[in-house]
């Protein structure tokens, strides 16, 4: 299986190359503006530091691609908060930010939580997912992001607010493999 990480620069993305990697997939990096998402079998769009309202072209650009992709997606963090902007939901600055280790609450086991029940996760971000577009059912939240995860499993699209590459989320290697198995199937 090829898998193709979009890298936004994010400190924690070299983390998710080395777990793809022992999952058994081949993982390539693709910076934002020449990323190709159509050349892959999946494709996880990573975090990073911006923010959908000051990406400019290169937010543009992807959710061209985004919306038109039949390809399997996972947007972590800010490749969250991208997938629901470019699909219809919404994004905005979050009262609480979260930072750290959080507690997350699973409303939803569905796809990418399979096996989860309430968990704790590191976090790191500003904005946050308010609602999740159409199409797309809740899984969890926070007292900081009302969208911590997101699933529309029908077009094989999810997203997760934490970083599940973080050894410090429990059981966040799960998440990949939930992701991986789903579209292997």
């Amino acid at each position: 299986m090829k898998v193709g990480l979009v890298y936004f620069g994010g400190q924690y993305n070299h983390l998710i190359m080395k777990l793809l990697s022992s999952l058994g997939v081949e993982v390539t990096k693709m910076e934002p503006m020449e990323a190709n998402l159509s050349n892959f079998d999946a494709v996880v769009l990573s975090g990073g530091p911006q923010s959908v309202y000051d990406g400019g072209e290169t937010v543009q650009r992807l959710s061209s691609q985004i919306k038109s992709t039949s390809v399997p997606l996972l947007g972590i963090c800010f490749g969250h908060q991208l997938l629901a902007y470019s699909l219809g939901g919404k994004v905005e600055k979050s009262p609480n930010p979260e930072y750290g280790l959080v507690k997350i609450r699973v409303m939803e086991e569905d796809t990418i939580l399979r096996g989860f029940r309430d968990f704790s996760a590191w976090e790191s971000h500003n904005d946050e997912v308010v609602t999740a577009p159409p199409g797309f059912i809740t899984l969890a939240s926070s007292e900081g992001a009302r969208v911590q995860a997101m699933a529309n499993p029908g077009e094989l699209k999810f997203g997760v607010q934490f970083h599940p590459e973080v050894k410090h989320t429990e059981n966040g290697v799960r998440v990949f493999e939930n992701f991986l198995s789903a579209v292997k199937k």
